[in-house]
């Protein structure tokens, strides 16, 4: 699925689409492949049930400077590209509204990924932080990475949108880049990578790239593959 439509699947758990908007979804799901349209029905229903589920497990203001933070993450050429620049906006807005959301239930990486559900004040800190910025990447064979950073904060928050899984019997493992060596930042099995994947990222301490390789099962303690994605965090 291509990364406008997960957009549209952002803004659609989010019910941020009007009726204009509806019309415009539908015609897109109905060009698209069999494939496309499954994808995006299930990215809708993860990001729906993720909102769900952190919502019932905290409840905290949201810091004052969120509406600011997602605003500048709108990149303006994709906002001029589309045909309809308040509608761009929306949809724009809405996409990363819901990957900020669905954070609240992602993994916590702290050098391994796990189950647990990540404290609500790592990713409030991120985005209440004034040095937060956003980078991204496209990942070979479709899909991007975005990282929400801060130094201040000493964390990341990572959101993979159309990413395929690892190969069975392999994993993603990420890698703090910058220092003498590659220090690892946790793994992602096949299991593990959805249409819409998300991760917080803890002690990103000096590192000025988060490196993605191929790995063996429970990863490697260096870098065994090619480097095959980065993203800047400088």
């Amino acid at each position: 699925m291509d990364d406008d439509l997960i957009e549209w699947a952002h803004a659609d758990a989010l019910h941020a689409l009007d009726d204009s908007d509806r019309r415009e979804l539908d015609a897109r799901l109905a060009a698209a492949d069999a494939a496309a349209r499954a994808e995006f029905d299930t990215a809708v229903r993860l990001a729906r049930e993720t909102m769900a589920v952190a919502s019932s497990l905290v409840a905290v203001t949201p810091p004052s400077s969120l509406r600011h933070n997602l605003l500048e993450q709108v990149p303006g050429d994709e906002i001029a590209a589309r045909r309809n620049p308040r509608r761009g906006w929306r949809i724009a807005i809405a996409s990363v509204a819901a990957a900020a959301a669905l954070l609240a239930g992602g993994v916590v990486v702290g050098r391994q990924i796990t189950e647990t559900v990540p404290p609500p004040s790592i990713s409030a800190q991120i985005m209440d932080a004034p040095d937060m910025q956003s980078s991204s990447a496209a990942i070979p064979g479709g899909g991007t990475a975005t990282a929400m950073y801060s130094k201040q904060a000493n964390a990341a928050m990572l959101v993979m949108n159309g990413v395929a899984p690892p190969q069975p019997d392999s994993v993603y493992q990420m890698w703090l880049m910058g220092g003498a060596q590659p220090v690892s930042a946790g793994t992602m099995s096949p299991e593990q990578v959805s249409p819409t994947t998300t991760a917080v990222l803890e002690g990103i301490d000096g590192a000025t790239k988060l490196g993605f390789t191929i790995e063996p099962p429970g990863g490697s303690a260096t870098p065994t593959g090619t480097m095959f994605a980065a993203i800047p965090l400088t």
